[in-house]
Formats: C-alpha cells, structure tokens, sequence
C-alpha cells in the first residue's frame, strides 16, 4: 500500500484547490508590467485570459489548470480587472484545447517552470528528510513541501505523488531517529527498560503502570512513593537528546503515556525501546511536579493541624478556667493562712492540689494571658514525624537553585540533608538562622539553645513558601522552574524592544492626573452629598432599585412560550444535530495520526459518558453503540486537553455568530466563576475541604463564558485556591475567534495584581465588588487633600518601584500576551511573593491604581454595577445547566487523578456549549415562528431570553440514537407547534 498522509477528504482536497477568499487571490495572483507584457502578447481577449490563468494556478496553487475547471468568481474577477478583459469571454478560450497546451509550454518556458521528474525527486528526497525531522505532523511538512515547490517553481503534478514523498520522509525519518536514539543506549539500559514493562510491583500490576498512577492522599508515605518512583525513573540512565528530536520525543511521550505494559511488548524493540525513553522523560518531569505540590501539601496540613490543636487547647482551657482559677485561689488562701499561723507552707499546698497540678495551672495561665495573639507554631512539634524520614529524602532528590537571598536557606537544606532525620548525629556549629520568620525564633532559639524540631521545621516551611514564590526553583521541574526561564522558555529568546515600552513617566502623569481628578471629584460630591453614605467612616452603596414585577412575569412567560416550542429529544441526538451543523468532532485528532474519531456514536457515547458523570462501563451498558473498550479507545486516543479546547473553540464560534445569541450580550464581554464539586469514593484523597461548601471535599471548575453564553475555558482547581489567578486564564488562553475585552468576576477573582495585568493588556477589568468597606483607596497624592474619603485610604503609591520595574513588568505582559506562559502560572507565583519582592510589588502598586479608579467608577455608576452583576448571573446560571448534566453519582466526582478531572471539566463544558448553540437555532426558530403568526414581540423581552433551558433535553437514562429523525430543509426538527395555533391558522 503507498504511503499516505493520515488527512481527511476536505483537507486533502484543500491542498491544492484554486483560491477563493480575496486576501490569498490578490496575495498570489497579483500581476506586475513583465505579466502583462507576456499576457498582451496573446492575440484575442480570450487567450489573454486564458495565458494570464494558466500562469497563475501555476505560481498558486502551484498546478496545471484542469479542463472545464470551475474557477472561483472572486480569482477570475481580480484576474481579469488586471488585464482589462471582460470575464465572459473565458467561455471561448475554453473551447480550443490545443491553444491551452501551446500556451501552457510558452509559459513554463518563459517564466521557468519544471515538471516534477525523477531526478528532481532524489533531489527534494533529501530537502523532505531534514526538514521531516523537526516535525510531528505530516500536514505540516506536506505544506512546508507545497510551499516549497512553488518557491522553485516546480509544477505539482498531482497530490498523490507529493503526497507519497513528504509521507516516506516522516516515516525514514523517525526510523532514523529511533535508529540513532536506540543505539545510543546501551545493553544495560535496554534490559532496564524491557524489564520497566515486564516486572510486577504485584501480580496484576507492572512497574510502568505502578508509575503513572495517579497522585494518592496527602501523607509522608504518598511523598515517598512519589519519591520512589523519580528514583525508578532516573536509574534507567538514559542519554542526552539531540535538540532537534524534541518535537518527536514529545509525540512519542504522548503516546508512550497511553499505551500499555502489553502493547509495549508487541512493539519491536528499537521503537519500544525509543518511546518508553520519552515517557520516563514525560515521567520524571510530572512527577516532580507532582513531589513538590505533595511537600507544600504537607506543609500546609501541619500548619492546620497545629492550629486546630491550638483551637482545641483554648477551648479547653476555657471550659476548664473556671475550676483553675478556684484552684488558684485555694492554693493562694491556703499559702496566706499557714505563712499567718506559721506552720507548714508545703504541706498546706499540698492538701490543696498536687505540684505538678499547680505547675499545669501556672502554665496554662501564662499562656491564655501572653500578650499578642495565640500562634499556631507552639503546637507544631507533633507534625515533626511528617518530615523525619520523608523531608531529607525531598531533598536529596531534587537540584534546587535559588535567589542570592535564599542562601541561608539552601544552607540549611544542605545540613538537613546531611543529617538525614538522624538525631544521633548533633547540630553542627554556626547553624544558618536568616531564613527564620520572626513568627518562629522565639521557639527555635530557648535558653540560648537551637530547638531541633522547631528549626527543622521552620526550615521545611520557609522551602514551601521559597518554592510557591519563585525564589526557590528545581530546573527539572515544569512548574517550579525560575521566573526567567518561565518567561523565556526558548534558548534564543527575542528580547523585547525598547521603543515597544511606553515611557514610565508618560504613563504615570496621565494616570497620576485622572487618579487625582477622579477622587477630587467624588469627594466633593460627597461633601453635599448624603451624609448616610458613610457609616462608621465606611463607604456604602446606595441601594438599587427594584424590578418592575410585572415585567419580570412578562419575561417569564415569553420564555415559557418560546420554550414550548422547542421540539423534545433525547441528548443523544441534540450532539449528533450540533456535530452536524459545526462538525466539531473533528477537531478530535487521534494521538498518532491526527484523524477524527471514525465512529461518530461511539465517540460521543463516551463524551456523554464523561460530561454526565456516568462513566464509561455503565454507559456501554445502555447506549448499545459500542463496548467499554471501544469507549475506553476513544476516549484514551482522541480526548486531550488541546483537542478539547480546539473543538470547544469550534462551538463557541458557532454560538457568536447565531443571530439569537446577538440579543443576549455585544460578544465582546466575559465572566469567569467557579463553581464546586464534590468528591467521591477513591477521589476523595484527591480534594481538599472547603469549609464555605461543608465537610466534605471538593474541587472547583472555573469557567469563563462569553456575554452570549458560549463557554471560552475551564479549568479544575484546588476546592481551597483562590480563584483571582485563574481569573486570567480563560480570556487569553481561548481557541476561539471572540475578540473580548472585558472581563467580570466576583469578589474571589479580584487582586491587585489581575487588576494591572488586565489595564497593561489593553482589557478591562470590572469586577463585583459587594462592599466597599473592605477595600482601600490609594493615590500618589496625601490622604487629606480628598476630604471625607481619607478615612479610606491606604499607603501612599510609590511611584519609584513602578519606575524602576517597569521593563520588567512589560516583560511578565509580554509574555503572556504571546502567550509564552499559562497567566495562572505567572499569577501563583507572583502573587505568593512575600511584599518586599520588587517586581510583585511594583505590579500591585500598578494594580492599585487601576482598582482604586474602578472603586470610584462602581460607586458612582449605578448602571455598571447593574451590568456587571448581570453578565455575572448569566454564569451562575450556566452553572445550573452544567450541575444537571453531571447528574450521575449524585454528582459526584469520582477521579482521583486530575488529568481525569480535567477531562470530566472539559467534557461537561464542551455538551454545554453543544446545549446552548441547540437552544440557540431553536429559540431563533420559535421566535420567527410567533412573528410569522402574528405574535407582537415586545425586543425587550429578547433579551430576557437564555439558551440554558434543558427541559425539552432528555439529559439522562436514555443513550440512544434515533435513525430517521425528521428534519425539514434547514436541518432542523419541527417545532412543536400547539393546537391552538394550528386552529387559529386553519381560519
């Protein structure tokens, strides 16, 4: 069988197809003066067309004109305009083939064209293989073959023969790639690895699948098994890599990840040899990862568990303070009473209470009247087990580079490593002691004497907070790495130019003047003001007014009846008609060949399986289109995160460009809010307890949505994270072509620092602010020349820190708008730094500024305030439709490790979208529909509409396929049309 490009019929046929959009037309077949010269020397108008064609479909798309070929309106039109010829006449030259030919070697002749022959191909053969070395997909060096031969103006005879070529040269090439990658390992690497897929941890698991378990419950062993399995990794001993076999490595670590012990085996061993290397690669650097958030996992449980302890020991004593104190004061009157009568002080204490009794009470007293508040860190000892025998392990484990200010840290690392949890072994002299908090010192340093357990401790926490703030990093790490190499991830990065950089002076005047103007303005607005806008010398709201209640039913049965008409079916065929309309299953490339899904229902079988929280063996039990491993297939080789967000990318252009979606927002906005599930069965160990959504455990899905109700991104987060620096993440990391500029969250997606990254981007951000009194106002000029707000107001804005960091501070921006680093990435960090870090600093002094001027605008503009808790309803009701399609397992999430989580996120929001484009066309349909009979349609109430009605959806229990649906021209199912109606009609 030749070799082929995996690609489907449209895009085959794409390859070489005339052009048809007017910016490739006047790019490509634009003439200039020695054309026309060529062109004029044909004698009549239609052979001056004909030569000017020919000579164009050679230079793009690079082939010969086809007889009777139907040009596109828009080529021949802009062809035919540049030489002065009506286009009609195109009909006459396609009748004299002969002509055709004559003028097709006069123009190769001239202009220089060759033909494709077999010499030419031994020469491109080798072009092909060099160039196919770099790349992953064949469509990529297909094109880059296309590209160029046309630069060599060489005639593409057909696909199939270019088509055959770039697919040999990928083939030899990764067989050289493997041929050189294998025989760099030597036979004791080979036997290591064989023996990675052909050992058992026990008797139904091999060593492969034991490493890519997924993460286990927070605890020291997790850690060290964690730990056990990077030195697995590592001790296999593999080679460096040749840089230029990077992008292949990554393609076979994609793949190298999904496949099995079994599969493995059936490999022959050069290539499985290759992949399993680029999986242990894939592994090592997941796995740290996965070490370092289970250290800062364990920090942080200490941290809580000492101060529950401490709760608990207040509480306690509290309970207890009432028997102490009359104690106390027996012991007291008992001392007074023998020192009067001169007898024996000892003996009337101890009649009283015992010594030891007495030294509690002393205690206890002493320390529920220290002044300052109780500190957690007096109970942290007991966690000291946690970190004996796992801490010095960490970190043995990893290389960690830091800041020159870390120094004493990583001297004190270096000591607990040495000393490896070993007590007989003594403190060395001179123990490093200037990475202590001031919070700890006072339990490190008692009597003159280093407490051991408290300066180990201390030590592991200051590594948890060096790490989470960037200070601290490990280069094998892909989260942990330094804030320049996260910045700059290429090794010859293009650094940015300084005239791209706005002056900092420039900047900061204008903003400094409508700072100033803006707080002058409301504080004298409030001067005459009304008084009760103050309480306590707290700035409030006014209150809203209400809405008109009879609107509000109008609203309601508007939607009611436009619902009504919506046809009922099943969620089965409400995908099967989106897929249809958009063919968004497309973008579901498989990991190896790029092709869609070639089973339809069996693919969307298992996304319904992961959106509805059903999960994959129950729903091959009821859909009858497919087993669990055909399900399993489809979800292990299509479902990945990129091709999740290209096909959700697909749907919510879709869902803009809907003439009904017009009515629910301009397109240009968005909101972002999280919403929280709870945890189940073995993902349990996976969540984390929010105390806001009970006992339980949780994570939250954080999903931004367009103001037309198409969802941009998702993303799982921790149920304790803050949300402020994903805030970010869906309106720059989207696939789709919504251009957005706004950008609404509620109180939880607020800090400083989103506040200036969204103003330096260009983007506004306009937050919920609920109340004024638990934010601060800031300016550069002194708090009392703004009258009645200085009450308000913070420090004063430090102008110099913006000045000094500014090239800097346009260097984080940069690269997040080139979109060089994930915003939630550079957000942890910078936001985790301790305030006397410069550059996070600088960034909130900038984000003060602009929040400090929204502050003003929310409480001025009523209005604003009314639109952004509108556009932030529209999520929580979108919420509402995703709770009632993850249905099963009471809604449950059962997934210990969060790639699956992810991928349940990612399923659910793709049917969503799938929900609300259906109840888009519908709507729009049942809305034409009452117009064309009469029905006077207040637009007012358009814009009560939503498409997030599920009632006519059949969301669970029924995973079957109609055959035969009816569908009327359009592609549409009819409405449900009411007796009424007809009757009304009929006369």
């Amino acid at each position: 069988m030749p070799a082929r490009i995996y690609m489907t019929g449209p895009q085959r046929d794409a390859l070489l197809a005339l052009p048809e959009d007017e910016t490739t037309v006047v790019r490509h077949h634009s003439l200039d003066v020695n054309d026309l010269a060529a062109i004029n020397s044909a004698r009549t108008p239609e052979t001056r067309l004909g030569y000017a064609l020919q000579l164009c479909c050679l230079r793009y798309p690079g082939r010969h004109l086809r007889r009777g070929e139907l040009l596109p309106a828009v080529m021949l039109d802009h062809i035919a305009e540049q030489i002065g010829i009506d286009a009609e006449v195109i009909g006459g030259f396609a009748r004299r083939t002969p002509t055709r030919y004559d003028q097709l070697l006069a123009i190769k002749a001239r202009f220089g064209f060759t033909d494709l022959t077999k010499p030419m191909r031994a020469t491109l053969r080798a072009w092909l293989e060099a160039e196919a070395v770099g790349l992953t997909n064949g469509r990529v060096l297909l094109g880059n073959f296309l590209d160029e031969l046309r630069f060599r103006k060489i005639v593409i005879s057909g696909i199939t023969v270019v088509e055959r070529m770039a697919a040999e040269a990928m083939h030899a090439a990764e067989n050289r790639i493997i041929a050189d990658i294998d025989n760099r390992l030597d036979p004791a690497t080979h036997s290591r690895l064989d023996a990675l897929i052909a050992e058992k941890t026990h008797d139904r698991q091999s060593r492969f699948s034991w490493l890519r378990e997924p993460t286990p419950r927070v605890a020291s062993a997790s850690l060290v098994g964690i730990l056990d399995k990077i030195a697995l990794v590592r001790g296999i001993r593999t080679p460096a890599i040749d840089r230029r076999y990077e992008p292949r490595m990554e393609q076979f670590a994609r793949e190298g990840v999904r496949y099995t012990a079994q599969a493995f085996q059936q490999m022959g061993s050069a290539r499985r040899h290759v992949i399993l290397v680029a999986t242990l690669r894939e592994f090592e650097a997941t796995l740290t990862d996965t070490a370092i958030g289970m250290f800062d996992s364990l920090i942080g449980r200490a941290h809580l568990r000492a101060r529950k302890r401490l709760e608990q020991t207040v509480a306690a004593s509290a309970d207890q303070g009432r028997d102490r104190l009359i104690r106390v004061a027996d012991v007291l009157e008992a001392v007074s009473k023998a020192a009067r009568a001169g007898g024996d002080i000892a003996a009337a204490v101890a009649a009283v209470a015992s010594l030891d009794t007495i030294d509690a009470d002393a205690a206890l007293l002493r320390r529920t009247t220290r002044p300052g508040r109780d500190n957690a860190i007096s109970e942290i000892g007991p966690e000291y087990r946690t970190f004996k025998r796992a801490g010095p392990r960490f970190l043995k484990a990893f290389t960690f580079e830091g800041r020159k200010g870390t120094a004493p840290l990583r001297a004190a690392m270096a000591i607990l490593a040495e000393l490896d949890g070993d007590w007989r072994t003594a403190l060395p002299d001179g123990l490093p002691l200037g990475h202590i908090e001031r919070r700890w010192q006072r339990y490190i340093v008692t009597d003159d004497k280093i407490d051991r357990t408290h300066w180990e401790l201390a030590t592991y926490s200051a590594l948890a907070g060096a790490l989470a703030a960037g200070d601290i990093w490990v280069p094998t790490s892909r989260l942990h790495r330094s804030l320049e190499t996260l910045l700059s991830p290429s090794t010859d990065p293009v650094p940015a130019q300084v005239s791209d950089i706005p002056d900092p002076h420039v900047w900061l005047d204008a903003r400094a003047a409508e700072l100033d103007t803006a707080l002058l303005k409301v504080s004298g607005g409030l001067t005459s003001g009304d008084p009760a806008l103050f309480s306590g010398d707290r700035l409030r709201f006014p209150k809203e007014p209400k809405t008109d209640l009879a609107e509000r039913d109008d609203g309601r049965q508007f939607v009611r009846t436009c619902y009504n008409l919506v046809p009922t079916t099943r969620i089965t065929d409400v995908l099967s008609q989106v897929e249809r309309w958009t063919g968004f299953t497309s973008h579901f490339g498989h990991v190896s060949t790029g092709l869609p899904p070639s089973d339809e229902r069996s693919f969307l079988a298992a996304m319904i399986a992961e959106a509805t929280n059903l999960g994959l063996s129950r729903m091959a039990e009821v859909c009858g289109v497919a087993s669990r491993r055909t399900l399993l297939r489809m979800q292990t080789w299509h479902m990945r995160e990129e091709t999740f967000r290209a096909a959700l990318g697909c749907l919510t252009d879709a869902i803009q460009a809907e003439p009904m979606a017009a009515w629910f927002g301009e397109g240009w906005r968005a909101s972002a809010d999280g919403q929280a599930y709870y945890l189940g069965g073995a993902g349990e160990a996976g969540g984390q307890v929010n105390a806001h959504y009970g006992r339980d455990p949780i994570v939250k899905i954080y999903t931004t949505i367009t103001d037309r109700y198409a969802p941009l991104h998702q993303t799982v987060i921790a149920g304790t994270a803050g949300e402020a620096i994903h805030a970010l993440d869906g309106i720059l990391g989207h696939e789709s072509n919504a251009n957005l500029s706004a950008l609404h969250v509620d109180g939880g997606g607020v800090s400083d620092i989103v506040f200036a990254v969204m103003d330096l981007l260009g983007l506004d951000f306009e937050p919920r602010i609920p109340r004024l009194s638990d934010r601060r106002l800031y300016s550069f000029e002194p708090p009392k020349r703004y009258g009645r707000l200085a009450p308000l107001f913070g420090n004063r804005l430090n102008r110099d820190l913006i000045v000094n960091h500014w090239p800097d501070i346009h260097r984080v921006i940069r690269a997040m708008r080139d979109r060089t680093i994930t915003p939630s990435l550079i957000l942890k960090k910078l936001s985790a730094y301790r305030q006397q870090n410069s550059l996070a600093a600088a960034l909130r002094e900038v984000g003060r500024i602009e929040r400090t001027l929204f502050t003003l605008r929310w409480f001025k503009d009523p209005a604003l305030r009314q639109l952004v808790t509108g556009e932030l309803n529209k999520g929580e009701a979108r919420n509402s439709l995703a709770r009632a399609v993850a249905f099963h397992r009471l809604g449950r999430f059962r997934d210990r490790g969060i790639e699956n989580q992810q991928m349940r996120a990612a399923a659910l929001n793709l049917v969503t979208a799938a929900i609300i484009l259906f109840n888009c066309r519908y709507l729009d349909r049942a809305v034409s529909e009452l117009g064309s009979r009469g029905v006077k349609i207040d637009p007012a109430l358009l814009s009560q509409l939503s498409p997030l009605g599920w009632d006519r959806i059949n969301l669970t229990g029924d995973y079957v396929w109609s055959d035969g649906i009816e569908l009327d021209a359009d592609g549409l199912m009819p409405l449900r049309i009411p007796d009424s109606y007809r009757e009304s009609m009929s006369r």
